[in-house]
C-alpha cells in the first residue's frame, strides 16, 4: 500500500524532533476536537461533524472504532496508544492518562471552525496545502483557547482531532474524496515557514509542534462506503483502526524518522516497522513495533555485539533481544526474532486456515473476525481495542528479521527525513529472505504489493521461498552469506565474508550462528589497536602487541586475556625485539618532543611474564633499525630515517624512491639508474612477484595507483592497477601456491584488496574506516593478515623462503630488506617464458607487445594480418643475463579493425623458440 502522505513531505522537511530522552515521565496530551461548517461536498467524507452513529455498512460486532465518536471514544484512543507505547518501549514510555485532557469537556462537544473541511486541503492548490494544514492547527488552538482558556504549555503534545476521515492511504480504486485531511506532524520548521513572524503563540503559549488526526480511519462508518465498496464481496475487510495512525504520528513526536520515501509515498521496509506500512498492521489495530534501529535510537534497548563463530539463542522481541553483527564501525546488521503467534505455533492465518478446513462449507473466516474473536485483544465499552497481548501478531510469519544499517547514510539524511529516500542506497534496509528485495518496487503482478509483507521475507528453517533465489541451498537450512541472495556484502559492494547460518525453526527462542569465513579470530573490542606482531614465546606463531594509552601483549589467547605492561606517554612509539634463547628483550622507544624515552623489558618464556629492566632518555629523535649485515640495532636520526624509509634492500640491488626528484632509483652496486621520472611516488616495497629470484619494485604513485616494476623499470604484467590504494602494500603467500599475494587498503579506507601475483583481485573486503594494515605472518599455523582490529585467516602456513614483505617497513625490525632463500630454476632451459599484447584488444590506437625471456640474445616479432600478409617487424638484441623483458610499441592507428598475429622468434647461442600472439584491433 502506498502512503498518501506526500503532502506531509513538505511538513516533515525539517528535523526538529523532541528526543525521547526528554520524556522522562509519562506524556501529557492535550486533545482538541474540532468540527467544520456543515457541507455536502462530494470531495470530502462526511458532513464536517463528528459521527454520533454509523451511517454506512454495518459490520455488527466486527466494526472497528464504531460510533459514537464522543469524549469516551477519544479517551479509549488514548488508552490504546498508551498500551502500544508501553509494550514496544518495554515500559519506558507511556501516556499520562490521568493528566491528559480532552477538550471540550462535554461528551459530544467540539470547536466549530469558520470554514468547511475542504478549505484545509484544497485538491487543486497543492502549493498551499502545507500552509492550510498549519492554519488548521492554528485555528483549532485559537478557537479552543478562546472558548476554554486552555493553557497549552501545561501539556507535552497537542493533538487536534478533526471530524471526518484521514487522507492517509491509497485505496484500491480512484479516491472519491481527495480533499479529506491527511494526518500530519506539525514541526517547528513548518510553523516558522507558514505562520506570521515565524511563530505560533496562542494566549501567551508558544507552540512549537503538534499532531493533526482524523476522528477515524474507517470508511465503512460513512454512507459513501455503500458506493465505494459496492463491488466487494467482503467490505468489512477494508476497515482500519485509528491506533496505527496515532502511533505513527507519536513516532515523529518522540524522535523516530520515517522509513518510507515521504516525497513519493513509496514504502521501504513495508509492514515490518511502525515508521512505514507497519502502522497499518492488524487493520490498524495492531501497529508493528518500530524496527530495532528505531528502538535503539529511541533509547529503549541496546543490541548485543556478536562475536564471530558464536551460536545464539535469541528470544522473541523483548528488551535488548537484538544482535548486532558489525561490518564496519558505521555499517552493521541487526538481527531480531519476531513471533506472530496468538498461541503456541498458531498465527492468525494458520488459525483461519484450520477453521476453514474444518467448517462444513470450507469457507475461511474473515481476518477481522479471527482478529477480534481469537487473538486476546481487549475491547472496551466504547468499541475500541485498547490492548493487544503481542504487537507482532500482525506480521505475516514468525522468524528472524535481518536489518542492514548504514549510519553514514542515516546521518547524512536524517535531518531531511530521507534516510530511505533512495531505494538503491537505503540507510535501513530489510534483508528479505526470499531474495527478491522487492519492498518498495512495483510488482509485475497486478494485485500483489510487496510492501504488504510476505512470510518468505523472514528467516527461518523451512522457508521454502528462500530456495527460489538460492537453488544451491535448501530452505531447510537457509544461509545469509557473501554469495547468497540477498548477500552480506557492504553497501559499497565489498565482501564481508559474514555468514548467518544454522538458523532454527520459528519459535519463541530461535537459534543461529554468526561466522566469518576469513576472520576466525575477531578482536571485536574496539580498544584492541594491534600495533605489531612478534613470535614472543618461540612457538612459530606470531603474538600480538597493541594498545593506545597502554601496551599489552597477547599470546594466542582471547582478547579478554590481553595483559598490559607499559603505560605510554607518547602516541608515537616503536618496538624492538631481541631473542635471547627462549626469552626476549623488548624495547619500547617513545618520541617525546625532541627526545626519546627508552624502556627495556625482559620476557621470561617459562614464567610467561614481562618485567621492567631499565629506562633512559636520549636528547634526539631516533628510530631503531636492525642492520642485517651485523645483526645490530642502529638508531637512525630523522634525516637518516627519511632516506631509509624510501629504500628497499635486496640480495643484488637496493631500490630507492625519491619524492623530491620524481621517479625510482636503482643502485646497481654503485651505478644508480633512474626510471619512471614522469611519476611521483609515495611508497616503495619489494617482492619477487614471479618467482624468478629477482626482486621487483612494489610502489604507489601519488594518485594511488599500484605499480610493480622489474629491475629494468618495465611494468610487470597487468600493472598498474587502477583501484586507488594507500600505503602500505604487504606481500605474503596466503594460499600456499608459492606465489605471493599483495594486499592493501583502499584510498577511501572502505575496503581491503587482496591481489594475486597477476594483479587480479581475489578479495575485496569491507573494513572499518579507521582500520589499518599491520602485518602478515603465521598465526596458529595459518597464513594470516593482521589489521588494527582483526586477524584474517587463510591457508595452512608453510615456509615462505624469505619472499615476504610482512610489515610497513618489511618486518618489525624496519630493515626494509628482502632476502630470498631460493634460486630461479629454468625448467628445461627454455628461453621464452611468455609473450602477450596489452591492452588486447587495442582500442585507443596503441598497444604494447611484451616478450619475457630468460637468457635470450635476440627477439624478432613479425606482425601479419588475418590474410597472412606482412604488416610490420620488430627486432631487439638483448644484453642482459637472467630474466629479461622486451617491449615493442604497436601503432595501430593506421591499421584496419580486425584480427592480427604476431609471430615471435627468440634465440640464444644454441636454441630458437617460437610462439604466436593473437591481437585484436578495434576502432
Amino acid at each position: 500500500m502506498r502512503r498518501n502522505l506526500k503532502y506531509v513531505s513538505i511538513i516533515l522537511a525539517h528535523y526538529s524532533i523532541i528526543l525521547s530522552s526528554q520524556f522522562d515521565s509519562p506524556i501529557k496530551l492535550c486533545l482538541i476536537r474540532v468540527s467544520f461548517q456543515e457541507d455536502l461536498l462530494p470531495s470530502t467524507t462526511g458532513n464536517g461533524k463528528f459521527l454520533k452513529q454509523g451511517e454506512g455498512i454495518d459490520c455488527s460486532n466486527y466494526t472497528i472504532d464504531n460510533a459514537p465518536h464522543d469524549k469516551g471514544y477519544f479517551s479509549s484512543q488514548i488508552h490504546a496508544l498508551d498500551s502500544y507505547l508501553k509494550s514496544v518501549s518495554y515500559g519506558q514510555m507511556a501516556i499520562d492518562i490521568n493528566n491528559s485532557e480532552i477538550y471540550p469537556l462535554q461528551s459530544f462537544g467540539s470547536y466549530e471552525l469558520d470554514t468547511t473541511m475542504n478549505y484545509y486541503n484544497p485538491y487543486d492548490s497543492v502549493e498551499i496545502q502545507d500552509k492550510r494544514l498549519t492554519e488548521l492547527f492554528r485555528d483549532a488552538l485559537e478557537k479552543s483557547s478562546e472558548e476554554s482558556n486552555i493553557q497549552f504549555n501545561d501539556y507535552d503534545v497537542i493533538v487536534v482531532f478533526h471530524a471526518g476521515i484521514g487522507q492517509d492511504f491509497s485505496l484500491p480504486f480512484l479516491d472519491p474524496t481527495p480533499e479529506d485531511i491527511p494526518s500530519t506532524y506539525i514541526d517547528k520548521k513548518m510553523i516558522e515557514e507558514n505562520m506570521k513572524d515565524g511563530m505560533l503563540i496562542v494566549d501567551g503559549n508558544v507552540i512549537e509542534h503538534g499532531i493533526i488526526l482524523p476522528e477515524t480511519q474507517n470508511h465503512l462508518l460513512y454512507d459513501i462506503s455503500e458506493s465505494m465498496f459496492s463491488s466487494s464481496e467482503y467490505p468489512c475487510e477494508y476497515q482500519y483502526g485509528l491506533t496505527g495512525t496515532f502511533a505513527l504520528m507519536m513516532g515523529f513526536v518522540i524522535g523516530l524518522p520515517p522509513l518510507w520515501d515521504i516525497s513519493s509515498g513509496e514504502s521501504r521496509i513495508g509492514i515490518f516497522g511502525l515508521m512505514d506500512q507497519g502502522s497499518n498492521n492488524g487493520r490498524g489495530i495492531i501497529p508493528s513495533p518500530p524496527n530495532p534501529w528505531s528502538r535503539f535510537y529511541a533509547g529503549w534497548e541496546n543490541p548485543s555485539i556478536a562475536n564471530l563463530n558464536q551460536l545464539f539463542y535469541l528470544p522473541s522481541r523483548s528488551k535488548d533481544a537484538v544482535v548486532r553483527v558489525n561490518i564496519t564501525d558505521d555499517e552493521y546488521f541487526l538481527i531480531e526474532n519476531r513471533n506472530n503467534s496468538i498461541r503456541e505455533n498458531i498465527s492468525i492465518d494458520s488459525l483461519r486456515y484450520v477453521m476453514g478446513k474444518n467448517s462444513s462449507t470450507e469457507e475461511y473466516p474473515s481476518y477481522i473476525q479471527v482478529l477480534l474473536d481469537s487473538c486476546g485483544l481487549q475491547k472496551d465499552t466504547n468499541g475500541v481495542v485498547i490492548n493487544v497481548p503481542n504487537y507482532d501478531i500482525g506480521l505475516p510469519a514468525s522468524g528472524l528479521l535481518v536489518w542492514h544499517i548504514d549510519e553514514n547514510i542515516i546521518s547524512d539524511n536524517i535531518e531531511e527525513y530521507s534516510i530511505n529516500k533512495d531505494i538503491s542506497n537505503l540507510g535501513i534496509n530489510l534483508e528479505e529472505a526470499d531474495g527478491a528485495q522487492d519492498i518498495g518496487y512495483p510488482s509485475i503482478f497486478l494485485f500483489n504489493d510487496p510492501s504488504a509483507g510476505y512470510y518468505g521475507d523472514m528467516w527461518f528453517r523451512g522457508n521454502n521461498q528462500y530456495s527460489f533465489a538460492n537453488p544451491e541451498y535448501s530452505g531447510l537450512n537457509p544461509v545469509f552469506g557473501t554469495n547468497t541472495y540477498p548477500s552480506t556484502k557492504s553497501n559499497d559492494g565489498f565482501d564481508t565474508h559474514i555468514e548467518i547460518r544454522d538458523i532454527g525453526f520459528p519459535k519463541d527462542t530461535m537459534t543461529f550462528e554468526v561466522s566469518n569465513s576469513l576472520v576466525k579470530y575477531s578482536l571485536s573490542d574496539s580498544s584492541s589497536h594491534i600495533k605489531t606482531v612478534f613470535d614472543l614465546d618461540g612457538d612459530g606463531s606470531l603474538d600480538i602487541f597493541g594498545g593506545t594509552d597502554s601496551i599489552y601483549f597477547l599470546i594466542e589467547g582471547d582478547i579478554s586475556e590481553k595483559r598490559y605492561f607499559h603505560s605510554l606517554i607518547s602516541p608515537e612509539y616503536f618496538f624492538s625485539f631481541e631473542k635471547i634463547g627462549l626469552n626476549t628483550d623488548i624495547t619500547i622507544l617513545e618520541n617525546i618532543s625532541d627526545s626519546c624515552l627508552f624502556t627495556k623489558y625482559h620476557y621470561n618464556a617459562v614464567a610467561n611474564n614481562i618485567n621492567l629492566v631499565s629506562q633512559s632518555y636520549i636528547d634526539s629523535l631516533v628510530v631503531p633499525v636492525l642492520n642485517i649485515n651485523d645483526s645490530l640495532v642502529e638508531f637512525k636520526n630523522t634525516q637518516d630515517w627519511d632516506i631509509h624509509s624510501k629504500r628497499v634492500f635486496s640480495n643484488s640491488y637496493s631500490y630507492g624512491i625519491n619524492l623530491d626528484n620524481r621517479g625510482i632509483t636503482i643502485d646497481r652496486v654503485g651505478s644508480p639508474e633512474t626510471g619512471f621520472s614522469s611519476r611521483v611516488f609515495n611508497y616503495i616495497a619489494g617482492i619477487d612477484i614471479n618467482l624468478d629470484s629477482e626482486i621487483e619494485i612494489v610502489t604507489i604513485d601519488s594518485s594511488g595507483e599500484l605499480l610493480i616494476l622489474n629491475n629494468n623499470f618495465s611494468l610487470m604484467p597487468r600493472f598498474p592497477i587502477g583501484d586507488k590504494i594507500k600505503p602500505p602494500v604487504l606481500a605474503y603467500d596466503l594460499y600456499g601456491d608459492d606465489y605471493p599475494e599483495l594486499f592493501c587498503i583502499s584510498k577511501d579506507n572502505k575496503s581491503m584488496y587482496i591481489f594475486d601475483s597477476q594483479g587480479k583481485i581475489n578479495y575485496n573486503i569491507a573494513v572499518n574506516e579507521n582500520d589499518s594494515l599491520i602485518a602478515a605472518g603465521n598465526y596458529k599455523n595459518n597464513n594470516a593478515i593482521f589489521t588494527n582490529y582483526k586477524i584474517y585467516i587463510f591457508d595452512n602456513h608453510k615456509d615462505q623462503k624469505g619472499n615476504i614483505w610482512a610489515q610497513y617497513h618489511a618486518d618489525f625490525n624496519r630493515n626494509r630488506s628482502i632476502q630470498v632463500s631460493y634460486e630461479y630454476t629454468n625448467q628445461g632451459n627454455k628461453v621464452l617464458k611468455r609473450g602477450y599484447c596489452y591492452p588486447n584488444p587495442i582500442k585507443n590506437g596503441f598497444g604494447t607487445v611484451r616478450i619475457e625471456t630468460v637468457g635470450g640474445k635476440n627477439v624478432d616479432v613479425i606482425l601479419y594480418n588475418l590474410g597472412g600478409y606482412f604488416v610490420q617487424k620488430f627486432a631487439k638484441n638483448i644484453n642482459q643475463e637472467g630474466s629479461q623483458i622486451s617491449e615493442f610499441t604497436l601503432n595501430a592507428t593506421n591499421l584496419e579493425s580486425g584480427v592480427y598475429f604476431a609471430d615471435v622468434t627468440i634465440s640464444d647461442e644454441t636454441n630458437t623458440e617460437k610462439m604466436l600472439i593473437k591481437i585484436a584491433v578495434i576502432h
